[in-house]
């Protein structure tokens, strides 16, 4: 969390509101498309999903507000690592409503060690609402993280994408082709 603001919350701001963000990190936490595909990119395809937990909880009350829902509600939380190389380069936490796991998009429960982002954007209906961006600690040391709520046909989901230290080396691999160069 951020130690700068009171009781150690992290302060999200939009990406619209252009805040100062490094250049290195600024395509990586821009990005609207899938990070997944630019992670596989970046490491040549030697990329892995790796579950960590998946279990029912409530969601933080930063959370709860983000997808307007009541904060004692409880939640499907999914934590993964997303690695190159075999490296965690992202902590990523979806926290997903029970009602959003209705109909077709109860393949939410199924993904095991695949990536949310190869179901989100295959799915032309899944719409992404804006990012948010902060710093935060996270296991001892201060990394960027972004975050943003996807429309599914039956509810939201938030989505939050902690980039690891591990990462401050790796170049984003479309910057040739972006509008961050």
């Amino acid at each position: 969390m951020n130690r700068s603001t009171p009781h150690h919350h992290p302060v999200w701001q939009s990406t619209q509101r252009r805040p100062a963000i490094p250049l290195h990190w600024r395509p990586w936490l821009c990005e609207r498309g899938s990070l997944t595909q630019q992670l596989r990119l970046a490491c040549q395809g030697e990329f892995e999903v790796e579950l960590l937990k998946l279990y029912w909880d409530r969601p933080t009350r930063s959370e709860a507000l983000r997808l307007g829902i009541p904060f004692r509600q409880r939640t499907l939380i999914r934590e993964v690592h997303l690695c190159g190389y075999g490296e965690p380069w992202v902590f990523a936490r979806s926290v997903i409503p029970a009602a959003t796991l209705q109909g077709d998009d109860r393949r939410l429960l199924l993904l095991g060690n695949r990536s949310l982002g190869s179901l989100l954007f295959s799915d032309p209906s899944i719409r992404r609402g804006q990012i948010e961006v902060t710093r935060l600690t996270h296991q001892q040391q201060t990394c960027w993280a972004r975050r943003s709520v996807f429309r599914l046909q039956e509810g939201p989901i938030l989505v939050m994408e902690t980039f690891l230290p591990s990462m401050a080396s790796i170049a984003y691999p479309s910057l040739k082709d972006s509008h961050y160069a």
